[in-house]
């Protein structure tokens, strides 16, 4: 057989040995440039996430004080205010970043005195004039000329969001009788463990900086402030691009090609998985943010009816309106901690913790609680025959508080459900509305509803709570379910 004469030429096959060894080697600089896009857009995607729960959790802390705001305006001694008067009790739990907030009397322009003030860490003491503080006299003075319903903020220090509502006369608007002011503290927020991002080190955040993404934060009304969110070494280990050039020309030099395509298509995957996982969590801060907006407009409406009409308004109105803001307050925060609950058990932050429990007595307080938070539209049957068990409080009661609550908002009002509790074995059975067959396989998909709910409001999200609950004590649940005829869930927890 006679050779190829391009075989006998040492230079041309030198040349065409490296042009086939280049082959795979470019395919992994076109594979690195997109491996690039990729990086880039799964980061600018985690970032808008990381700043929709920013935006979430310093909206919870306005309308805190907003709230109180409302309150504090028709309360007339306001020099002394009692228990009644202020938050109840474990509201630092569960407002923490909220180092401290204090009620200040316009007294005169350049009088603006502390009357109270309670937190953490102190802000201010009684008696001192805010006025002396530049900054805070600007916030004031803007707070003082702005809308009655809206609050305005400053940065300060950095890392300190001042935010000031002006409370005006309950009688006269134009009237300012003194300031609701809190003070926020922007670097706890940015370090919150209890947001899976951070927890993971995937991003690092800081209210001050001129590096990484700079993502506006707006609160509520005129309360802004900036994040500066940047990769974090968690976010490089996994979703990060090689960078080392003379790696990918080894590579491409080298003799196994297929362990380079295997590599290329792991990270393809990977990536895609990320940038699903984080789609997922647009839809999660999409659909809560949607779930707070009929609570608001309840707040809002009722403050601006008292605001408007609060002289001419019946004392059973005005304690009907302040009840009515009242309940949906508690409505947007039943849903934040369901939020923070889900994100600590998803993030791996939640460890189960089992103690001695009176189990009845923890029974009786859950049907209590959802009895008032659902102003008993339905009569809870209860047959409680256990005593002390060791278990995780906060676990169990998230489990049943979601069940049980399932079972009233979904059954007629003034009908019976029913709830057993026997040792470890929790049984609740409804006579509601019922789980279609086509939805059952669908049971605890994060935002998923069965197509019977109507205008029933929900988030998709309790059934998920309560099987990552489950998961982590090793409990199970089975529900058994017939549409239009109810529904029974039975809870079993290790014994």
């Amino acid at each position: 057989m006679k050779t190829p004469r391009w075989i006998e030429q040492p230079r041309m096959l030198a040349v065409l040995t490296l042009a086939f060894a280049l082959v795979p080697a470019g395919l992994a600089y076109v594979s690195f440039k997109a491996a690039c896009e990729r990086d880039a857009r799964l980061f600018e995607t985690a970032a808008e996430v990381l700043g929709e729960q920013f935006k979430l959790a310093t909206f919870k802390e306005v309308t805190f004080l907003t709230a109180l705001r409302n309150q504090w305006r028709f309360i007339e001694d306001k020099a002394h205010p009692d228990a009644s008067r202020l938050p109840p009790a474990g509201w630092l739990q569960r407002h923490p970043h909220l180092l401290a907030y204090a009620y200040a009397n316009h007294e005169t322009e350049k009088s603006i005195r502390v009357t109270w003030q309670d937190g953490k860490i102190p802000q201010t003491s009684i008696g001192a004039n805010l006025t002396q503080d530049g900054k805070l006299a600007a916030l004031l003075e803007t707070a003082r000329l702005g809308p009655p319903a809206s609050a305005f903020s400053a940065v300060i220090e950095g890392e300190k969001l001042a935010v000031a509502a002006a409370v005006p006369d309950a009688e006269d608007l134009r009237i300012v009788r003194g300031y609701i002011i809190g003070w926020l503290d922007l670097k706890h927020l940015c370090a919150d463990k209890s947001l899976p991002l951070i927890a993971d080190q995937a991003l690092v955040a800081a209210a001050s900086g001129t590096e990484g993404r700079a993502f506006e934060i707006g609160g509520e009304g005129e309360v802004n402030w900036t994040a500066w969110i940047t990769r974090g070494p968690g976010f490089t280990r996994e979703y990060g691009t090689p960078t080392s050039w003379l790696g990918f020309v080894a590579l491409g030099l080298s003799v196994l090609p297929l362990s380079v395509l295997v590599m290329l298509a792991s990270r393809a995957g990977k990536l895609r998985a990320a940038l699903e996982a984080e789609q997922l969590k647009n839809q999660f801060v999409s659909t809560v943010s949607h779930e707070f907006r009929t609570p608001l407009s309840v707040i809002l409406s009722g403050a601006e009816l008292l605001e408007a009409h609060a002289a001419s308004l019946s004392e059973t109105r005005r304690l009907e309106l302040l009840t009515q803001i009242k309940a949906s307050t508690n409505r947007m925060n039943d849903m934040v901690e369901q939020v923070l609950l889900l994100g600590r058990i998803e993030s791996g932050a939640l460890k189960p913790n089992p103690q001695p429990v009176d189990v009845t007595a923890l029974c009786r307080e859950i049907v209590q609680e959802v009895q008032t938070a659902t102003n008993h539209r339905c009569e809870i049957e209860m047959k409680l025959e256990s005593g002390m068990c060791e278990l995780d409080a906060l676990l169990l009661r998230s489990v049943l508080t979601n069940l049980l609550s399932n079972a009233v908002k979904y059954s007629k009002p003034g009908s019976k459900v029913w709830f057993d509790a026997t040792e470890h074995v929790f049984t609740i059975r409804d006579e509601g509305i019922g789980i279609p067959n086509a939805d059952q396989s669908h049971l605890g998909t994060p935002f998923h509803r069965a197509t019977n709910v109507g205008e029933v409001a929900g988030t998709g999200l309790g059934l998920t709570v309560v099987k990552r609950c489950l998961a982590l004590c090793g409990g199970s649940l089975s529900i058994a379910s017939e549409e239009g005829r109810g529904t029974e869930v039975v809870v079993t927890l290790p014994s």
